[in-house]
C-alpha cells in the first residue's frame, strides 16, 4: 500500500494505520496464546515445584548452621571478619529477594479481582464489536477502507478472545502459582534465618577473638608497666600510653558484644512486631471485627517500643560515633608520626640527657613498635566499631519504621473496634459480683502490705504528709490572705499585678492537701520495687486521678469570694458563685466515678473493666453533662452575660453553637462504653477532659493578660494625670500650699475603679487573636492522636471524578474525608477573613508608617486573596476541575452580559479603586451634592459618611466613570477663603493688616503659601475683603475657619471697624397728601 501510486494520499495514510492496527492485534493474539500456554504449564508444574521447595526447606531447617561455617576459634581474626562480611552481604541479597517475593505475592493475591473486572470489560467490548460489524459501513468509504476497518475489528475480536482465554487460564492457575510463590518466600525466609544464625555465630566468634586479643594485650601492657618501674621517665610514659590503648581496646571489645546483643534484640522485636502487624491486617481484611481482636490489639500495643527511648539512644549513638571519629583522627595522626620506627626512636633519644646505650635503644624500639602495632589495631577496631554502630542504627531504624507503621495502623482501627461485649441487662444484675471482685481482699491486702513496706522507709512520703497537715492547718490563713489582697485592688496607688500572682499561688496552695495526699499514696505504689503489676497499675491510676482532682480543686479555689475571679478579674459575682458550686458538685461525683473506672480497667484489663467500668462511665458522663449544662447554658449559665457583653468575644464567639457539642461529647462517651467500645470511650473522655482543661487555662491566661495590660495602661494614665495636676498646681499656687493640694489631687485620681473598656481596641484585638491561635494549636495537638482514626472516612466514597494522568483517564474517588477536609478549608477561610485583617491592621500600624487608606487596601486585598484561595481549595478537594466548570463559567458570562453587568462593573471598579487609589478610606470627597469622609470600600459600593453622620452608599462604577472631587488625594492641605464686608468709611488698610495678623497667629495656617488678604470690590452695602489661607490638614478646616471668624470679629470690634450689614432707605411719596391716623390698640 505504501508504494501504490493509484491510491490517494489521505486514503493511503488511513489504510496504513488500519493495517498496522490489525497487525498489532495479531501480535497480541500470539502473546496471549503464549501466556495462556505458560499458565496452563504452571498449573501442571507448580505443585511439583512447590513440593520440592518445601522438602528443601525442611532439610535446611534440620541442618545445623555451624556446619556451614568453615572457620573456628583457632582461625585468624581477619579471616573470621571476612567470613562475617560475606555472610552479611549474602543476607542483604536474600532479604532483597524475599522483599521481591512478598511484593509479587501481594500482587498475585489481589490479581483475581482485577482479572474479573477485565473479563467483564473484554466481553462487553466483544459485544460492541459484533454490533459494529453488523452495521453498514459509512457511505463515503470505499471498499478497500471498509475491508481494512473490518479486519481491524475482527483481529481485535480475536485478540479479546485470546485475552479472555489467557485470563481464564491465569485464574485456573492462580492457586498453584500463589502456592509456589509462598513456598519460595518461605524458602527465602528459611535461608535468611539460617544466614542470620550463622552471622550471630560469626559475630560471637569475632567478639571472642577480639576479647582474647584485648585481654592478652592488656596482660602484656600490665607486665610491661611492672617491668618499667624504676626505669627512665620516657620508658614509663610509653609503657603507660600503651596500657591506655589496651584498655581502650578491651572496653571496645566489651562494647561490641553489647552492640551485637542490642542489634539482635532490635531485629527480633522488629520481626515480632512485623508478624503481629501482618496478622492484624489479614484479620481485619477478612472482616474479623470482634471484641477479641480489639483486646488482642490493645495487648500488642503494649509491646511496641518507647519511641522516645530509642530517639535518645539514637542521639547518644551519634555522639558516640562522633567521639570514635575524633579518636580515629588522633590515632591516625600518631600512627603516621611513628610510622618510621627508627626515626621515632632517634627523636626520643635526642630528647634524653642520659647516656645512649644499646639496651636503652632496644627498649625504646620495642615500646615504639608495640605502640605502632597497637595504634594499627585501634584503627582497625575503630573502623569495625563504626560499622557495627551503623548496623545497629539500621536495625533500630527498621524497628522504628515497622513500629510506627503498626502504631498508625492501631490508631486508625482500634478506635472502631469493640474491646468488650455490649452491656446487657444480665450484666447489670452481675454488678454486685463485679464490685466484690473489684474490692476483693486478695487484691487489696497484699497491696496494702506493699504500701506499708514502701512508706516505712520513704522520707518523701513523710514530707508529703507533713505538707498536707501544714496546708490543712494554714488553710484559713491562706484564704484570709487572699481576701486581704482583694482589699488593695482597684486603686492605682496600691493595685499591682504581683497581687494577682500571689493570689494564684495562695489559691494553688489552699487547693493542694487532698490531691497531694492521693498523689503521694499513688506514687508510693508506683515506685515500690516489691510491688506487682496490679500495685503499679493502681499507683498510676491514683497519680493520674490526683492531677485531675487538683485541677478541679484549684479552679474552685479561684472562684471563692474575694478570690482571683471575683476580685481580680471582676467576673460577675453570681457567675463565680454558680461556677464554684458546680465545680464542687462535679468534683465529688467525678473523682469517685473516675476512680472506679480507672481501677476497674487497671485491675481487669482483659475484660475492659467489665460492667463496673461501663456503668461508672455512665455516672461520670451524667455528672459532666450536668456541669456543662449549668455552666455553659446560654440562658442561665455562668456565661449567660457574655452575649450582651462586648468584651466576652474570646473563645465564646460561637459558644451557642458549641453548647450542644459540649453536651454531646460526654453522651457519646457513655454510649460508646455501654456499646462495648471501652477503648474508644476512654480515648474520647481523655481528649475531651484535656480540651476542657486547656480551655480553662486559656480563659485564665486571657484574663491575666487583660489585667496586666489594664494595669499597665492605668499606671501610665495615672502618672500623666498626676503630672498635669502637679503642673497646674505649680502655676496657680505657691510652693507652701502645693503639697497639700497635690495630696488632695492624688486622692481624686484614686477614686475610679478599673474598667475593662479602658483598654485600647488594638491591644484587645491582638490579644484575642493570640488566644484564639493558641487555642487552635492546642486543640490540634490534643486531638491529633485521633486523626488517624478518621482515615476510615476515606473509604466511604461519595462520587468519582475523572482525571487525565499521562494521557489516560483515571477515576478518583471523592470520599467523606474529602468532604470534611473541604468543610475545614471553608471554615478556616471564613475565620481568616474575619480575623486576619484585624491582625494585619495592628501589625501595619505598629511596624510601618502607613496611612489608614493604605492599611485598608492591604487588608481588603488580603481578604479577597484568602477568599479566592479558600474557594480554590474547596473546589479542588471536592474534585471540581476547569474542564467541568468552564460551561458553568460560560453560562455565567452570558448571564453577566445581560443581567449582572452592573454588579461586575462595580466589582471591577472596586478593584481599580483599591489598586489605583483615586480615593482611600479616610479621604474627604465630594460626590454630587454630598461632602463627607470615605469609610468603606467594598466589593460593590463605597460608603461615604457626611458631616451629619449620614452614610451615602455610592456604586464603585461612579467613581471610575464619573467626576469626583477628592480634597485629600495628593496631600491634605486645603485653601479656605474668609469673606468680610466692612462699612463704607472704614480704614481698609488697617482691616487687611488685622486680617493678615490674625491668620499668621493661627496654628494650622501655613506660612508658605502665606495668607493673602485682598480688597475684592465695592459692594452694595460694604467694602468686600477676602482672606485666603492655606490650612495644613483638611481635618482642621472647620475649626480653623471658626477660629478666624471669631478672631476677626473680636479684633474689628476692638479697632472700631464696623462689619457692614445690608441697609435699606425708605422714601415717602409727598406728591399727594399723607393721611395719618391714630388708632387704639386692638
Amino acid at each position: 500500500v505504501e508504494t501504490a501510486t493509484d491510491v490517494q494520499a489521505e486514503v493511503k495514510t488511513r489504510l496504513v494505520d488500519l493495517y498496522r492496527q490489525a497487525v498489532s492485534k495479531m501480535e497480541e493474539v500470539s502473546a496471549n496464546t503464549a501466556r495462556a500456554s505458560a499458565f496452563e504449564e504452571a498449573t501442571r508444574t507448580a505443585p511439583v515445584q512447590t513440593q520440592e521447595i518445601r522438602e528443601q526447606i525442611a532439610a535446611t531447617r534440620q541442618s545445623d548452621p555451624k556446619e556451614a561455617l568453615t572457620l573456628g576459634l583457632d582461625a585468624p581474626l581477619e579471616e573470621i571478619e571476612q567470613q562475617l562480611a560475606k555472610l552479611q552481604a549474602d543476607l542483604a541479597a536474600m532479604e532483597a529477594r524475599r522483599a521481591d517475593f512478598e511484593r509479587l505475592l501481594s500482587y498475585q493475591r489481589n490479581r483475581p479481582a482485577t482479572i474479573s473486572q477485565r473479563l467483564a470489560e473484554a466481553r462487553q467490548e466483544q459485544e460492541e464489536i459484533i454490533a459494529t460489524l453488523g452495521a453498514h459501513s459509512a457511505a463515503d468509504e470505499g471498499p478497500v477502507l471498509s475491508q481494512a476497518r473490518r479486519w481491524v475489528l475482527e483481529t481485535r475480536y480475536v485478540a479479546l478472545s485470546t485475552e479472555i482465554s489467557m485470563l481464564d487460564q491465569e485464574l485456573l492457575s492462580q492457586r498453584a502459582r500463589v502456592g509456589l510463590l509462598e513456598a519460595k518466600l518461605e524458602q527465602e525466609s528459611a535461608s535468611v534465618d539460617r544466614i542470620g544464625a550463622q552471622i550471630k555465630l560469626s559475630s560471637e566468634l569475632v567478639n571472642r577473638k577480639r576479647q582474647q586479643a584485648a585481654e592478652e594485650a592488656r596482660r602484656e601492657a600490665e607486665e610491661a608497666q611492672r617491668e618499667a618501674l624504676g626505669s627512665l621517665p620516657v620508658i614509663v610514659d610509653l609503657t603507660r600510653q600503651n596500657a591506655e590503648i589496651t584498655e581502650d581496646l578491651h572496653a571496645m571489645a566489651v562494647r561490641l558484644e553489647t552492640l551485637d546483643r542490642e542489634q539482635a534484640q532490635a531485629e527480633q522485636l522488629a520481626a515480632r512486631i512485623a508478624a503481629g502487624f501482618k496478622d492484624a491486617k489479614s484479620t481485619l481484611d477478612a472482616g474479623g471485627l470482634s471484641e477479641g481482636l480489639g483486646q488482642v490489639l490493645i495487648r500488642q500495643r503494649k509491646f511496641l517500643p518507647d519511641f522516645q527511648i530509642y530517639s535518645r539512644k539514637a542521639r547518644a549513638r551519634k555522639h558516640e560515633i562522633a567521639e570514635v571519629g575524633v579518636r580515629r583522627l588522633r590515632h591516625g595522626a600518631e600512627a603516621r608520626q611513628i610510622a618510621d620506627i627508627e626515626q621515632a626512636v632517634d627523636a626520643l633519644e635526642a630528647q634524653l640527657e642520659v647516656e645512649k646505650t644499646p639496651l636503652l635503644r632496644y627498649q625504646l624500639h620495642a615500646l615504639v613498635a608495640k605502640r605502632s602495632a597497637l595504634l594499627e589495631k585501634a584503627l582497625q577496631d575503630d573502623e569495625f566499631f563504626l560499622g557495627q554502630l551503623h548496623e545497629l542504627d539500621l536495625a533500630e531504624a527498621k524497628l522504628l519504621e515497622v513500629s510506627h507503621a503498626y502504631d498508625d495502623f492501631l490508631n486508625e482501627h482500634l478506635f472502631w473496634l469493640r474491646t468488650s461485649e455490649r452491656t446487657r441487662l444480665e450484666d447489670v444484675r452481675q454488678l454486685p459480683e463485679h464490685f466484690r471482685e473489684l474490692l476483693a481482699a486478695a487484691i487489696w491486702v497484699p497491696m496494702g502490705a506493699v504500701f506499708l513496706d514502701q512508706v516505712s522507709g520513704s522520707p518523701v512520703f513523710v514530707l508529703a504528709l507533713l505538707a498536707v497537715f501544714a496546708l490543712l492547718w494554714k488553710r484559713r490563713a491562706l484564704i484570709a490572705a487572699i481576701e486581704e489582697i482583694a482589699g488593695r485592688l482597684g486603686k492605682p496607688s496600691t493595685d499591682r499585678f504581683s497581687h494577682t500572682l500571689r493570689t494564684i499561688l495562695l489559691s494553688l496552695l489552699a487547693a493542694a492537701p487532698a490531691p497531694l495526699l492521693l498523689g503521694a499514696v499513688g506514687w508510693q505504689l508506683l515506685v515500690a520495687e516489691q510491688g506487682a503489676d496490679q500495685s503499679h497499675a493502681v499507683g498510676a491510676v491514683l497519680v493520674r486521678l490526683a492531677v485531675h482532682f487538683y485541677f478541679l480543686r484549684a479552679l474552685s479555689m479561684l472562684c471563692i469570694p474575694g478570690g482571683l475571679a471575683d476580685a481580680h478579674f471582676r467576673w460577675p459575682k453570681s457567675a463565680t458563685r454558680l461556677l464554684k458550686i458546680e465545680l464542687d458538685r462535679l468534683t465529688w461525683i467525678y473523682v469517685p466515678a473516675g476512680l472506679i473506672v480507672m481501677l476497674a480497667m487497671a485491675l481487669h484489663p482483659s475484660e475492659s473493666g467489665n460492667t463496673v467500668a461501663r456503668l461508672s462511665y455512665l455516672a461520670f458522663a451524667a455528672a459532666l453533662v450536668r456541669f456543662l449544662y449549668r455552666v455553659f447554658n446560654p440562658g442561665k449559665g455562668v456565661l449567660a452575660h457574655l452575649p450582651s457583653d462586648d468584651r466576652a468575644g474570646i473563645l465564646f464567639l460561637a459558644y451557642r453553637l458549641c453548647f450542644p457539642l459540649l453536651l454531646l461529647a460526654p453522651v457519646l462517651t457513655a454510649v460508646s462504653a455501654l456499646g462495648g467500645y471501652v477503648y474508644s470511650a476512654a480515648t474520647e473522655s481523655n481528649l475531651f477532659l484535656h480540651t476542657l482543661w486547656t480551655i480553662a487555662g486559656l480563659v485564665l491566661l486571657h484574663a491575666l493578660a487583660l489585667r496586666w495590660l489594664l494595669l499597665a495602661q492605668r499606671r501610665l494614665a495615672y502618672a500623666a494625670a498626676r503630672e498635669r495636676q502637679r503642673a497646674a498646681l505649680a502655676a496657680r499656687q505657691s510652693a507652701d500650699s502645693q503639697s497639700d493640694d497635690e495630696g488632695r489631687g492624688a486622692a481624686q485620681f484614686e477614686q475610679p475603679e478599673v474598667d475593662l473598656a479602658a483598654l485600647s481596641e488594638a491591644s484587645r484585638e491582638l490579644l484575642k487573636v493570640t488566644i484564639i491561635s493558641a487555642a487552635l494549636v492546642a486543640l490540634y495537638l490534643i486531638w491529633s492522636p485521633l486523626l488517624p482514626a478518621l482515615r476510615i472516612f476515606d473509604d466511604v466514597t461519595l462520587w468519582y471524578q475523572t482525571v487525565t494522568v499521562y494521557g489516560a483517564d483515571k477515576r478518583l474517588p471523592i470520599t467523606v474525608g474529602d468532604l470534611g477536609l473541604a468543610l475545614l478549608y471553608g471554615i478556616g477561610s471564613m475565620v481568616l477573613v474575619k480575623r486576619l485583617p484585624a491582625v494585619l491592621e495592628i501589625i501595619l500600624l505598629q511596624r510601618f508608617e502607613m496611612s489608614s487608606g493604605s492599611r485598608y487596601t492591604v487588608t481588603t486585598i488580603s481578604s479577597y486573596a484568602i477568599i479566592a484561595v479558600g474557594l480554590l481549595l474547596v473546589l479542588n478537594t471536592l474534585g471540581a476541575q476547569w474542564s467541568k466548570l468552564q460551561w458553568l463559567v460560560a453560562a455565567l458570562s452570558v448571564g453577566i452580559g445581560f443581567g449582572l453587568q452592573e454588579i461586575v462593573a462595580n466589582f471591577i471598579s472596586g478593584l481599580i479603586l483599591l489598586f489605583e487609589r483615586p480615593i482611600r478610606v479616610g479621604d474627604i470627597v465630594t460626590v454630587g451634592d454630598t461632602d463627607g469622609v470615605v469609610t468603606k470600600i467594598r466589593i460593590r459600593a463605597t460608603t461615604i459618611r457626611n458631616w451629619d453622620r449620614k452614610e451615602l452608599v455610592v456604586p464603585n462604577k461612579e467613581f471610575i466613570t464619573g467626576r469626583l472631587l477628592n480634597w485629600s488625594l495628593s496631600d491634605s492641605i486645603t485653601r479656605s477663603i474668609v469673606a468680610v464686608g466692612v462699612a463704607y468709611g472704614s480704614d481698609v488698610d488697617q482691616a487687611m493688616a488685622i486680617m493678615k495678623e490674625i491668620a499668621e497667629e493661627q496654628e494650622h495656617v501655613l506660612d508658605d503659601p502665606a495668607p493673602v488678604p485682598s480688597f475684592e470690590g465695592f459692594g452694595d452695602n460694604s467694602l468686600n475683603l477676602n482672606l485666603r489661607v492655606y490650612i495644613d490638614s483638611i481635618d482642621y478646616r472647620l475649626s480653623t475657619v471658626t477660629a478666624l471668624h471669631r478672631a476677626i470679629n473680636r479684633r474689628f470690634n476692638e479697632a472700631g471697624i464696623v462689619i457692614a450689614f445690608p441697609q435699606r432707605d425708605l422714601h415717602l411719596d409727598t406728591n399727594g397728601p399723607l393721611r395719618v391716623s391714630i388708632e387704639p390698640p386692638r
